[in-house]
């Protein structure tokens, strides 16, 4: 990002829509330098002679469409911000877009929604590209690679025609993560009321965003290189993220009845402590001597430089994974740090990773009240703490 004004391209095949914009986004004119292209074509042409920030493209264009069209910004601008703004807000859309842009926006929206969005990528982008965070990552021996088979799934998913089989034939294709994901969902985490023997049954059930994201869990704390010492730990780490990923979805459900944002909420639960991972692998000593001293995310970055939520943040966000999945990771512990004020990934999963470390369930969550409070969640702490005692039950009485 620039250090003076953000430079946003603006793609859309339809000169009405482009008018609209440009009148909708003048206030911006002193924080922004817009430009508007009417094809594909015209957008290339335009970054091939002046650097952008960001992209905000439609999907249907003739010839090449925006999610072509991200996809081409992606391999020659990879730090460029991808955005969708399309008013073919459906699911083949939507899935075509994920790993392609950062966020997605459904016209109509306000002028102020697309300031948000854009102003969130680019804290978010700031945030990685932290010389603090820089020189920690490039001290670690090892990060992990997304995974062959997540990637499959992924573009599965963005597919025209989604197959439920397809998706448990990718998965089954790796039988020991077939294996670990048939353990989780028979587990008391998911309450389903007959035993899953095996992966078509378990897309029936629980779908496959959720199948795609235990998927992508799975590989993240199987590739991790964990001294024996520090065995148990992870295990207890693994069962704790299990527990906040299905607690943000229900509390991400309770206030929202899109499907898609709580399978959103669900995946940055599952890896919301994923950095630890990053850190245990490359530092198992010092790591074990922050557990044998009850380590937190200052001793973490007193030692390291960051906390692992912003080498979790880093990791995902070269992955390609979605901002909002990337913004739940790096400010989970400290929400009010992040740009989000909203019921979002990052606040739910703020919100059940502090109903997760309550000693027992009559102690008050640690929740950053006051973060809470300018999101405009603050009254749902109640219906909050209802449903973690009704999910605490359910495990407990399967």
């Amino acid at each position: 990002m620039t250090d003076t004004t953000t430079s946003v391209l603006f793609v859309d095949d339809e000169d009405r829509v482009l008018s609209g914009l440009r009148r909708m986004l003048r206030p911006y004119r002193s924080d922004w330098t817009m430009t508007f292209v009417g094809s594909a074509n015209e957008a290339l042409g335009e970054m091939a002679n002046a650097h952008f920030d960001v992209i905000v493209s439609d999907v249907r264009m003739p010839g090449m469409d925006g999610i072509e069209l991200l996809e081409a910004v992606a391999e020659r601008y990879p730090d460029m911000i991808r955005i969708i703004l399309s008013g073919h807000a459906g699911e083949d859309s939507t899935r075509r877009a994920t790993g392609v842009a950062h966020q997605y926006l459904a016209k109509p929206c306000s002028a102020e929604q697309v300031r948000e969005t854009v102003q969130r990528s680019a804290i978010i982008r700031q945030r990685l590209e932290d010389p603090d965070l820089i020189r920690a990552v490039a001290a670690t021996k090892t990060l992990p690679s997304a995974p062959t088979l997540y990637h499959d799934l992924t573009v599965e998913l963005r597919s025209e025609d989604p197959s439920l089989r397809r998706v448990s034939d990718i998965v089954g294709r790796d039988p020991a993560m077939t294996a670990k994901i048939l353990q989780m969902v028979n587990s008391a985490f998911f309450g389903l009321r007959r035993h899953v023997t095996d992966v078509h049954q378990a897309v029936t059930l629980l779908g496959t965003d959720t199948i795609a994201a235990l998927a992508l869990s799975v590989h993240v704390f199987a590739t991790a290189n964990v001294p024996l010492a520090l065995k148990d730990h992870i295990e207890s780490l693994w069962a704790r993220s299990l527990s906040v990923a299905t607690t943000a979805k229900e509390l991400m459900a309770h206030g929202n009845e899109d499907p898609a944002i709580a399978d959103e909420a669900f995946l940055a639960g599952l890896l919301h402590d994923c950095g630890k991972l990053v850190l245990i692998t490359n530092f198992p000593d010092d790591y074990q001597l922050l557990v044998d001293n009850g380590a937190d995310c200052a001793a973490e970055a007193a030692r390291f430089g960051v906390d692992h939520g912003a080498i979790g943040a880093h990791l995902l966000g070269l992955w390609g994974l979605p901002d909002t999945i990337v913004e739940a990771v790096a400010y989970h512990h400290s929400p009010m740090a992040g740009p989000s004020r909203s019921l979002s990934p990052l606040s739910v999963v703020h919100a059940a990773a502090a109903l997760e470390e309550r000693a027992d369930s009559n102690a008050p969550p640690p929740w950053d009240i006051a973060y809470l409070d300018e999101a405009g969640l603050k009254d749902s702490m109640p219906a909050w703490l209802r449903i973690a005692e009704d999910i605490e039950y359910a495990r407990e009485n399967p």
